[in-house]
Parts: structure tokens; sequence; C-alpha cells
């Protein structure tokens, strides 16, 4: 079997590219030009192929598809996560969605009874407190699944809580704070949920085989930030002291970094509004949303310690 994979590069691209690969398909990784390729493995079935994506991609698809042929899957895993301009989450997420779903329909780079496979997140249906999205981010996800809900016949829209493990720099500040033994907590009973990117891209290929979306995933726990302080207390082997942070005070710093990434015309690695959306409670698999019905494979204290030992191999810690 053949798989296309858009954001191949990136932390969870590179997780999918992996798991295809162990599953012995021909995996095409899409990727911008000069973009970071150090998390793909070396393999004789990976091909990865330049895409500029501000350009036609009707044309592009058809050179890969004169070179390939069709492929049966085409997971579509690039995306705005973050941004301080709303309108670049509408852009890329819904805008840039709707162009491949195009430039698919007009070259058939995609089999007919091929899957159309797009990374969403708890963010499109909301936390479990409110049940709508409540950031551009989780709107623009929302949108795009509609628009593949529109265009493509066979697909499965992949919903996952918050993504972690080697190569992830998300959970990053964290670690810092507990290595130096600081917790900081705006909300002690914050109900969370987890899943490692290994875990959900191996849940993911085997779902896209036999399943149709929108299907949830996570470990399956229900996390309190005082289940990850004990679990760095074992990593660090020393004491975690936490402090409550007030909400207000967290949210003033957040503004406040806003306006100087800005001014310096950066993008942040967390935003006033990112930071409202994951303040909430995301325990949604208490709800009746549907599940994938793969099981996950790694704890939470495997999995941090798996992120931790990469931090240390690169120096990020």
């Amino acid at each position: 079997m053949k798989v296309a994979i858009t954001g191949a590069n990136g932390f969870l691209g590179s997780y999918l590219v992996k798991e295809c690969l162990r599953q012995q398909m021909e995996v095409y990784a899409f990727i911008r030009v000069g973009a970071n390729t150090s998390l793909l493995p070396k393999h004789e079935n990976l091909q990865v192929k330049n895409i500029d994506y501000r350009k036609d991609l009707t044309s592009q698809f058809a050179t890969i598809k004169q070179e390939a042929g069709q492929v049966d899957f085409f997971l579509h895993n690039a995306g705005m996560t973050v941004s301080l301009k709303n309108e670049e989450y509408y852009q890329v997420n819904v805008g840039l969605t709707t162009t491949i779903c195009d430039a698919l329909g007009e070259i058939d780079l995609l089999k007919d009874d091929g899957v159309f496979v797009y990374t969403s997140s708890y963010a499109a249906p909301g936390p479990a407190n409110t049940k709508r999205p409540v950031s551009h981010y989780g709107q623009s996800k929302l949108q795009a699944e509609q628009v593949i809900s529109e265009k493509m016949n066979k697909h499965l829209l992949v919903r996952p809580t918050a993504i972690y493990g080697a190569g992830d720099e998300a959970f990053l500040p964290l670690f810092k704070g507990a290595k130096m033994g600081i917790y900081p907590v705006t909300d002690s009973k914050q109900r969370m949920t987890m899943i490692h990117g290994a875990d959900l891209a191996r849940m993911v290929v085997q779902d896209m085989q036999k399943e149709t979306g929108p299907l949830h995933y996570n470990d399956g726990n229900t996390y309190l930030h005082s289940d990850f302080v004990e679990i760095f207390k074992d990593l660090f082997q020393k004491r975690i002291r936490t402090f409550p942070l007030p909400k207000w005070l967290a949210k003033f710093s957040m503004g406040s970094s806003d306006v100087w990434h800005k001014l310096i015309n950066k993008r942040p690695g967390i935003t006033l509004e990112k930071f409202d959306e994951i303040s909430q409670h995301w325990d949604l698999h208490t709800t009746d949303l549907r599940h994938s019905s793969e099981k996950p494979e790694i704890s939470l204290r495997e999995g941090f310690k798996d992120a931790l030992k990469y931090y240390q191999e690169n120096n990020l810690i």
C-alpha cells in the first residue's frame, strides 16, 4: 500500500511516517522546501517530496502521480496550531485543506476507494465543559472537517487530545520548571487527557484501514496536575514545589507576551487564546463522543521518560 503524508517532518508527522513504514507501506513524505527533516528516518520505502503549498497543487500532485502512481491513503497532517493572527488559522487549516481536496479531485492522486485521513483536534468539538470550539484554532479545525466531509468520499477525521513524546517541545517548559523543582498551577482540579505520539500514530494507521470518523484519541485516563508532579519527582529524583499561580496573572503574562511577539514579528510558543483553550477540562473520553477502539500501550510515566531522554539528548534541558 502507498500513503502520502503532509507535514511529515513534524512531531506527529514523523511518528505517522515511522508507523506506516513499520506496516510495510510505501511512504511519500510531503514537506516544504528547506524544512528540517531530522525526525524522519532513513528508509528504502520512504520518498521525500518537496511541496510548495503557495503554488498550484494540481500540477505538483500530477507530477507525483506520474512518478509514484496513485496512493491508497492521503494523510493530511500539516496545519496551523499557534498564531497571533486569527486569519492564519482559517487560511491554513481551512483554505489549504480545501485546496488539497480540490487538487486530489482533479488529479486522482488518491485511489477511488482510497481514504483521506485528517489530523484534527479535541479543540474541534471543544472542551468537556463547553462542548463547542473555544478558539479560532478549534473553529478552523471544525470547518476543515466540514470541508472534508463535503468533498472527500471516504475519510477518517482524527481528533487527538494533547500529544506528547520524543520530538515534541510543547511540554518542554513544564520539564524545565520541574528540573528546577518548580511546578506552577492555575487550577489544581483541571481535568486533562494525554496521548503519546507513537500510540496515536499506531492507532490511526490501524483505524484508517477500517474506520470512518470522527474518532477521538487519548490514553483512557484523566489526569490532574498532581499526577504530573508525582511523575516529575521520580524522573528528576527531587522534590517538586507546586505553587498556585492566579489565572489573572497567567493571562496577564500571556497577553504581554502576545504584544511583545507582535512587536518583534515572531510567533510565540503559546498565546493568550491558546492558554485559555488548554486551561479547560479535556476529559472528553467520559462523554458520548466516538472513540478509537484501538488501545494505547504507553503509560504517561513511560512517555514522560521518553520525552525527557529526547530533551537531554538534544541539549534542550
